[in-house]
Parts: C-alpha cells; structure tokens; sequence
C-alpha cells in the first residue's frame, strides 16, 4: 500500500508540474504572441483553447490512472504528455522572430516535463509486466 501512494504521489507531482509548466509557457505565449513563431493561421484565442482542451485531459488522465491502478488512465496520459511536446513545434515555424532565452527555457520546460510523464508512465508498465512475469 505504502508502495502504491508512493507511485501515485509521483505520478501526480509529474502531472501538476506539466500543467503549472503549460500554464507558463501558454500564458507568455498569448501575452508575447506576436513575437513568438506561429503559423498564419494561429491566433491567441486558439492557442488560449488549446490549453483548456489538452488541461482537462491531463487531469482526467490523472484521475482514472488513480482510480484504476493506471490500466485505463495512461492513454490519456500519452494524449497529454504528446499535447504538451507540442510547444516544441515553434522550432518548425519559419519567422523572422527572434526568440528569447525565456521563450526558448518556457518551451523546453514544458517539454522536458511531458518527456518525464511520458516516461514515467512507461516505465510504470514496463515494470509491472516484469513484475507480472514472475
């Protein structure tokens, strides 16, 4: 039991540290807008949608891992975490915006944080069927 709410205090710091680092990076993103590369079609609003979308999956995610020892709640998980890598699609736009060294660290926060949970919910599966075999 002991083992289990130490898993699942991880699994939820992970998953707040991803939204509080989304809420950092797609706030300066609405805010510096223009500055940062976008694509023509992307306004602030969409980005500021996009959040409110990706957000809810998280925590659901989050929510039916705990509730179900993560059997159903990793898929939303990775639906997440791959939401969250996202951001990093600002160094496929073409711009004559320079970025700043706090766009370039807000980005990669927020990746770094979605690379974590996705790795920790692999590793998560990757060891229970070891566990499983034995």
């Amino acid at each position: 039991m002991i083992n289990r709410y130490k898993h699942y205090k991880t699994l939820i710091f992970i998953v707040l540290l991803n939204v509080f680092s989304s809420i950092l990076h797609y706030v300066h993103n609405v805010v510096y807008f223009d500055h940062y590369p976008e694509p023509d079609w992307l306004s602030p609003h969409l980005v500021d949608a996009f959040w409110f979308v990706m957000t809810p999956i998280g925590i659901y995610g989050l929510i039916v891992a705990v509730k179900s020892q993560m059997s159903k709640g990793h898929w939303w998980l990775y639906l997440y975490a791959l939401m969250g890598l996202l951001s990093l699609l600002h160094y496929n736009v073409e711009t004559d915006n320079i970025m700043t060294i706090t766009m370039h660290s807000l980005i990669w926060f927020q990746a770094i944080c979605a690379f974590w949970l996705n790795g920790y919910v692999t590793m998560y599966f990757k060891n229970k069927s070891k566990h499983q075999e034995h």
